[in-house]
């Protein structure tokens, strides 16, 4: 042990990395975090769900070429048009929700493409036993990496409603996840993009 560092320092994390709930750790597996969702469907600034695709675009300011996802609403005519413009030729269906993070104290969005996660909460949703995820917390365990990877959710019973804490820390993020299809589907920042719409959110 030296002297070189400041006890108890930690490595900060970026917004770039805050916002977005990834289960990536290639250090752990398995993997697990806890999290509560905290968006609706019926309430687009909370969820959505569309078509995604890969796509080749030229960085305005430093003409490098990257690939980058479009996203459009979930429309047959905006899969046909993101089937052409693919990497493969095949869009993912996507939701994108609002979730409260445990590990991380907060409000983040979680992207999700993998049919055996949204079939998962779709379950839990649809079970009068659970019903709707925002009154429970989950736990997303990940095993495996690449190919191997496989995912499982597993409810916590306790079935309550968020604290008032959780309340506080979403609507001060105020997120907006329509911003997601802004620009031909490119995005804007959704977080900080909501304004003046508190009333008939989900919590």
């Amino acid at each position: 042990m030296t002297d070189f560092m400041p006890e108890g320092y930690e490595e900060p994390r970026t917004s770039s990395s805050g916002n977005w709930f990834k289960l990536n750790d290639k250090t752990k597996d398995p993997e697990t975090k806890r999290v509560r969702i905290m968006g609706s469907f019926n309430h687009p600034q909370t969820a959505i769900m569309g078509w995604e695709a890969w796509v080749e675009d030229t960085d305005e300011e430093t003409g490098q070429v990257r690939e980058i996802p479009i996203r459009k609403e979930n429309t047959t005519d905006n899969y046909d048009e993101l089937q052409e413009a693919d990497r493969e030729g095949k869009p993912s269906h996507f939701w994108a929700i609002q979730i409260y993070n445990y590990e991380v104290n907060e409000p983040q969005i979680w992207g999700i493409s993998q049919r055996t996660i949204q079939r998962q909460i779709r379950a839990m949703a649809d079970n009068p036993n659970w019903g709707d995820p925002i009154q429970y917390v989950i736990e997303v365990t990940r095993t495996g990496l690449g190919l191997q990877t496989k995912y499982t959710l597993m409810g916590e019973p306790n079935i309550a409603p968020p604290s008032d804490d959780i309340i506080k820390a979403m609507e001060e993020a105020k997120i907006d996840c329509r911003e997601m299809f802004a620009r031909d589907g490119k995005g804007n920042n959704p977080f900080g993009a909501l304004a003046g719409e508190a009333d008939g959110m989900p919590f």
